[in-house]
């Protein structure tokens, strides 16, 4: 593994959101104790008085094993049904968790570039099938792989972040074109031909984030701004910069290495390397009411939204998680659109993200048949996330609505 940037959901049972195993008690956790799971805010009304309790529940078992706070935010027809921060967003200031606390959105990020890529097509500034090499020539082999092939991570372009080299210059800021000078850079220049099989890569969305700068002459955070953030009434996302002063901010933590029951500040990554694949920063309710924007029509039309939230598919027609590695497709059981998976959970489609850097871990899922929304975030990259008890609990609540 080299520079731990941005992942997408592991192939693990737990990754996958299997029930946490709580061996780990509040009280066993030593400092992390204080680490409480009382949520710092009162939930907006709407859940279950039953849902909240399981809800609760659940966010104590992540926070036992491994993580300093955590958000949860739940729409319904686009309203806020649940929101609450829980533990603390700073252990050296002692600061809590608020529905105000920003947090890094990691590899939730690609689905904002696809939904980006998708606007300049239905600008008519580009198409999906166009070559990577007619807006990034300057790319070896660009003129094999499609833009669709990027995005729905069938170009067998190299990641970025499993190259070794890069491991001790994570730290270090990087332009889009020194960003493109490390993923041309990588050898082989494909590790398959393209559209024969699936691998997720993290260059792929970096390539999608400079050809949005190309073809809409800004930059993509101004880009970003404009198209995506103004329309879905997003007040507190951006690319993430070290140098603003962001109230609010949570830092990020790892489970301690030398004492099992503390934390440790996570390593320092640039948000400049993840970038368009991963280095928006965001709220729990910014992140829910973004999810809702885009599944309303606010951000890319009816076809391009249909296209996103599609599985890709392969040169022979196969959906996606028929080109994954074994372990991804029994781990996932999904297939993977435009900067989101699609799946089938409970009977209930489910469009949906997962991501991870240092010090953080983000997940958001839309079940467009029932127009629900869950955003999760936490400020820890050692603590899974019990999805699946709070997804059950929504959808217990909301029965018969």
């Amino acid at each position: 593994m080299g520079v731990t940037v941005t992942r997408s959901l592991p192939p693990s049972i737990a990754r996958r959101g299997a029930p946490i195993v709580a061996a780990l008690s509040l009280v066993a956790m030593g400092c992390a104790a204080r680490v409480t799971a009382r949520p710092h805010e009162l939930a907006a009304p709407g859940l279950s008085a039953a849902a909240v309790r399981t809800i609760d529940a659940a966010v104590a078992r992540t926070l036992a094993q491994g993580s300093p706070g955590m958000a949860v935010a739940v729409t319904w027809r686009g309203q806020v049904v649940f929101a609450r921060g829980y533990g603390l967003a700073d252990l050296e200031h002692h600061v809590p968790v608020t529905r105000d606390t920003v947090f890094k959105l990691a590899s939730v990020t690609k689905q904002f570039t696809a939904a980006a890529v998708l606007l300049l097509a239905q600008d008519g500034k580009l198409a999906l099938d166009d070559r990577l090499s007619r807006h990034v020539p300057e790319l070896a082999r660009a003129g094999e792989v499609t833009l669709y092939q990027l995005l729905v991570q069938t170009s067998g372009v190299p990641d970025y972040a499993e190259d070794p080299s890069g491991a001790p210059l994570k730290s270090v800021a990087r332009t889009p074109t020194e960003m493109l000078a490390w993923i041309d850079r990588l050898t082989p220049a494909l590790a398959f031909e393209p559209g024969t099989r699936w691998a997720y890569s993290n260059s792929n969305y970096v390539l999608l984030g400079l050809v949005v700068e190309r073809v809409s002459g800004e930059g993509l955070g101004e880009f970003f701004a404009r198209r995506l953030f103004a329309p879905a009434g997003l007040r507190h996302t951006a690319f993430d910069d070290p140098a603003d002063v962001v109230p609010h901010r949570a830092a990020g933590y790892r489970r301690s290495r030398s004492d099992p029951s503390g934390f440790q500040n996570a390593a320092w990554i640039s948000p400049t390397l993840p970038g368009p694949a991963g280095g928006l920063r965001t709220t729990i309710d910014d992140l829910a009411r973004w999810s809702d924007a885009l599944f309303a029509g606010r951000i890319i039309d009816t076809h391009g939204l249909a296209r996103m939230t599609s599985a890709g598919r392969l040169n022979d027609g196969r959906t996606t998680r028929w080109g994954m590695p074994k372990d991804w497709r029994e781990g996932l059981d999904a297939d993977y659109g435009m900067g989101v998976f699609v799946s089938v959970a409970r009977g209930r489609r489910r469009v949906w993200h997962s991501g991870e850097i240092d010090g953080f871990t983000a997940w958001l899922a839309h079940y467009p048949d029932d127009a629900v929304t869950i955003a999760l975030l936490e400020n820890s990259e050692s603590a899974d996330m019990d999805r699946d008890a709070i997804e059950a609990a929504v959808f217990s609540s909301l029965a018969g609505r």
